[in-house]
């Protein structure tokens, strides 16, 4: 699905990526690779194929759009040290997004650490767009994540709950891109906050435009 921000023509996936053409750009967020082995290391199993499956799917929706350049909007790994986790087949995968002239917005779950090769900001400005990791009160036109949005619909009686953009004109937020990631009701009073009147996308086979 298109649909205009800021002046701007952009692509709302079904993966859950926002896709800027004008730039060749993929947007992502919180794709908190190595959340397995994280709380492996706390004593609680989860199968340790997060990061594959995360990365593989990633590649091939860059492939899919002919991307030439990608932006991660923060908590790309779920702890500092995930990165020095990463076994050999998941580090291939995550080396081969160099290709793409990466930008690294920095998360609250990255902490200071930048991968060898990306450019990092805290916050960054581009064709007149803010990205941020998480929305900032009084930021206009900008693009962040952080919250994990998602939205519940009943189909067929049976209540359904999907990951979703959310956005107004204004802000737009980012569902979570990571195998793992859980989200937060777009009925949450976080997003009163953030966002007023705010359209819903949600993911699925296509992209569906949701009233709540």
């Amino acid at each position: 699905m298109k649909i205009d921000f800021g002046g701007h023509e952009f692509l709302l996936h079904p993966s859950g990526v926002l896709f800027w053409p004008e730039k060749s750009l993929v947007i992502v967020s919180d794709l908190h690779l190595e959340k397995g082995s994280h709380f492996a290391l706390r004593g609680f199993f989860l199968p340790p194929y997060d990061t594959k499956e995360t990365l593989i799917r990633l590649h091939s929706v860059l492939n899919e759009l002919s991307a030439q350049k990608i932006l991660v909007l923060g908590d790309t790994f779920h702890d500092v040290k995930g990165f020095f986790r990463l076994p050999a087949e998941e580090r291939k995968l995550f080396d081969k997004l160099l290709r793409y002239e990466p930008i690294w917005i920095k998360g609250n779950h990255d902490g200071d650490f930048v991968p060898s090769g990306f450019k990092a900001f805290k916050s960054l400005v581009l064709g007149g767009l803010v990205f941020n990791h998480e929305a900032k009160a009084g930021t206009r036109l900008e693009i962040s994540g952080h919250f994990h949005p998602k939205v519940e619909i009943v189909h067929k009686k049976a209540r359904i709950s999907r990951p979703c953009f959310i956005e107004d004109g204004n802000k737009m937020i980012l569902p979570s891109f990571g195998a793992y990631t859980g989200g937060l009701p777009v009925t949450h009073a976080s997003f009163r906050h953030i966002l007023q009147n705010p359209r819903i996308y949600a993911l699925g086979e296509k992209i569906y435009n949701i009233q709540i």
